[in-house]
């Protein structure tokens, strides 16, 4: 029996939801149909065979490449990059260039929770009313402090959508990230 996870109904369910937490940047989003790993359940929604992928933290096991079927690349020049959120910042990702910003990497961070943690950063840009407050438990304060220079130069940036045990949340390139504690 094949898990859920690759299942096309599964992924369809788990792409609306990723639609639905990058027009709502910040906001914690579940996916409540995928008892499953979260980031890879992420990976599958997102990814094809033309896709290219980085695993700097190995995340991902034989299998779990097979069945995306897509072939190993360098954090630098992938277009999605599957990370450990709790590790710093090692590598600089593709930011796009000005002919193509939307080569510009997603950045696939597994962290702890994605509330209750220890510092308190507040979001504001697209998508979000007035303000949306976050605290992240489990992530590298290098990825933010990394994640300005990546997106300094609009529209050239990363994306990121971090994961937990059973949701998402997303910080588009757009979104402006203040460390409040």
């Amino acid at each position: 029996m094949i898990e859920a996870i690759w299942q096309p109904e599964i992924q369809q369910a788990a792409f609306r939801q990723l639609v639905k937490a990058f027009s709502r940047p910040g906001q914690i989003v579940n996916l409540p149909m995928c008892n499953c790993d979260v980031a890879l359940a992420v990976l599958a929604a997102l990814v094809d065979g033309e896709s290219s992928l980085a695993d700097p933290h190995k995340q991902l096991d034989r299998m779990d490449w097979l069945r995306l079927q897509l072939k190993a690349f360098n954090p630098e020049l992938a277009a999605f990059v599957v990370c450990q959120g709790n590790k710093p910042v090692d590598f600089e990702p593709n930011i796009g260039t000005l002919e193509s910003p939307e080569q510009g990497a997603t950045l696939v961070l597994r962290v702890d929770a994605l509330a209750g943690g220890e510092k308190l950063y507040r979001l504001t840009g697209p998508g979000i009313k007035t303000v949306q407050d976050i605290a992240p438990q489990g992530l590298n304060a290098t990825w933010f402090n990394h994640r300005v220079s990546w997106n300094n130069a609009f529209p050239l940036g990363v994306d990121m959508v971090l994961t937990s045990k059973h949701s998402v949340l997303s910080l588009p390139r757009t979104t402006h990230i203040k460390e409040l504690s």
